[in-house]
């Protein structure tokens, strides 16, 4: 029995096309979980980038009509400008604040029979909060303490992001 060809071509080899496009869907699928995970440090990091964009235009208005600078030493200061301006803005500290309501739904839905004992049992990111992991009740779960400190800031596996 022949195999159906897939939608795309990659190799000429019907089967290998397949195993490559299924490998492709899973990384797809794991990046796609990581961005809502970690949804917190990509806003972040995109308002970060519009700003520095803003700041270098302005910064290059600014210097080209106001001070008479060439524009390619203008675009070149204005660079440096948003580029510090970008760095400033990422360096800002995250709260890892966690509110009350969300931990007990967290500590609900992975231990229904509410034995949760902060000696044993750690609420954990899944994508670690280090890597701009949220503090939403989708990226939190409990874990045993031992797990989670053997984990670390560690970027989570397929099992951990798809299967809790």
């Amino acid at each position: 029995m022949a195999i159906a060809p897939p939608p795309i071509h990659i190799t000429g080899a019907p089967f290998l096309d397949w195993i490559i496009l299924a490998i492709g869907a899973v990384v797809a699928l794991y990046w796609l979980r990581a961005l809502r995970l970690a949804r917190e440090g990509v806003s972040r990091f995109l308002t970060s980038v519009v700003n520095a964009g803003l700041v270098f235009i302005v910064c290059e208005v600014v210097l080209s009509s106001l001070f008479k600078v060439d524009h390619s030493r203008s675009q070149g200061l204005a660079l440096c400008i948003a580029f510090v301006a970008f760095v400033r803005w990422q360096s800002f500290r995250r709260s890892r604040y966690i509110p009350k309501a969300t931990k007990r739904a967290v500590i609900a839905r992975d231990l229904p029979e509410g034995g949760y004992d902060p000696q044993v049992h750690h609420i954990d990111h899944v994508w670690p909060h280090s890597r701009g992991g949220s503090n939403t009740g989708d990226n939190l779960r409990v874990i045993e303490k031992k797990r989670n400190l053997q984990k670390g800031a560690k970027r989570p596996g397929v099992r951990d992001m798809f299967f809790r």
